[in-house]
């Protein structure tokens, strides 16, 4: 019978604006969950640790300058220092420490002559605080607030759609994560069941998790189950590779193979799950501006508060963040206008992709142009 012996310390501080603070430590152990003896490799990743340096400024200056039209604001810091240990009776023996840093900033606008309120979010993650600009981060909710100020309603259309990094995430990189996850998919409750080795996308679509990468937030040498991480492709011009999913060792031994180095856990209480490390949409070669001047007539969502059904694949959603784009500019906000597609032909309607990319803690998402979309509007 193999033990399982995790030890994990970790100090967490949250501050808003700088103001408040807290601090809790947590140690404990778990017995009982079985691992299988592995070799064991790891792969040295560097920038995943730094020491801190409390630098909180970088609001107030937008806060200032707006203050006529800013109704609402609130800015969050939270750090967290990880030291992990994890042993076995077989003899896996894993430890690391690291560092994680997340700076948010929620903002809503209120226009001076309709009285029309919005909301503006943004935010960033980094294993160096340094790397932190809270100024940046500020603007960017504002200017989301503000682009989102004295909404229309539209006509239905069927016309390209143009993905924001953050639209991206919201019905590419999550739902397909979701979907490749070896407990959804065994108990075949994901889109992708009978897709493996097939052609899901268009070739434009290359998507990989990559564990390996130096100071990332997604990055580390092993997984909570003690399993050296790796890089892998999940799907390579289209293609969902057979090879495709990841797994921990519960789920990987069901399918009698190595499991992908996968296994999250929230913390020391908790048993194993799957999630991905830094989950990556390869950039393309045009610019957003190109994508953008291309268009004449169209949408570009950003944000829906809507999310995908998982084992279909169905999605049809509410743009609550999204303009219109007329011949190559955007636009007016959207209001009461819905999306409705497949993602399976979402994903092989994508037809440009762009060379520049955000990165939102694991996700590193470019924008993205699908040829043909049903928008449902509520102007008559």
């Amino acid at each position: 019978m193999n033990f399982l012996i995790v030890i994990i310390f970790y100090s967490s501080s949250n501050l808003t604006l700088g103001l408040s603070s807290s601090y809790e430590p947590f140690i404990g152990y778990k017995f009982g969950s079985f691992i299988p003896y592995i070799s064991l490799s790891f792969s040295h990743i560097s920038g995943t640790y730094t020491d801190y340096y409390y630098q909180n400024n970088g609001y107030i200056d937008v806060i200032i300058e707006d203050a006529d039209t800013i109704n609402w604001n609130i800015g969050l810091l939270n750090t967290n220092l990880g030291l992990k240990y994890i042993f076995n009776s077989n003899g896996l023996e894993a430890n690391g420490k690291e560092t994680i840093c997340t700076i948010s900033s929620n903002i809503t606008v209120k226009d001076k002559i309709s009285g029309e309120t919005s909301f503006g979010h943004d935010w960033q993650a980094e294993r160096q605080l340094l790397k932190l600009n809270a100024t940046k981060i500020a603007q960017n909710a504002l200017e989301d607030a503000k682009r989102n100020l004295n909404r229309i309603k539209i006509k239905n259309m069927k016309a390209p759609l143009i993905l924001t990094p953050y639209g991206v995430i919201s019905l590419i990189l999550s739902p397909i994560s979701s979907a490749i996850n070896g407990e959804t998919f065994q108990y075949r409750r994901s889109f992708l069941i009978d897709k493996r080795d097939k052609i899901i996308g268009s070739e434009y679509l290359n998507i990989e998790d990559k564990a390996l990468m130096n100071g990332l937030a997604g990055s580390s040498s092993f997984d909570g189950e003690g399993v050296p991480r790796k890089n892998k492709k999940i799907i390579e011009n289209g293609k969902f590779l057979n090879d495709g999913l990841l797994h921990n060792s519960y789920t990987a031994g069901k399918e009698g193979i190595e499991s992908t180095g996968n296994a999250t856990r929230m913390s020391y209480s908790a048993i194993p799950s799957i999630g991905p490390t830094n989950f990556i949409m390869n950039p393309g070669n045009s610019s957003k501006e190109e994508m953008i001047k291309d268009v004449k007539e169209g949408i570009i969502l950003d944000y829906t508060g809507d999310s995908p059904n998982i084992a279909t694949g169905d999605f049809s959603g509410l743009i609550l963040h999204g303009n219109l784009i007329i011949n190559g500019e955007i636009k007016e906000p959207l209001n009461e206008t819905m999306v409705g597609i497949n993602l399976l032909d979402l994903f092989s309607k994508i037809d440009a992709i762009s060379k520049e990319f955000k990165v939102f803690g694991a996700f590193h998402a470019p924008y993205v142009r699908i040829e043909k979309v049903q928008i449902i509007g509520a102007a008559h």
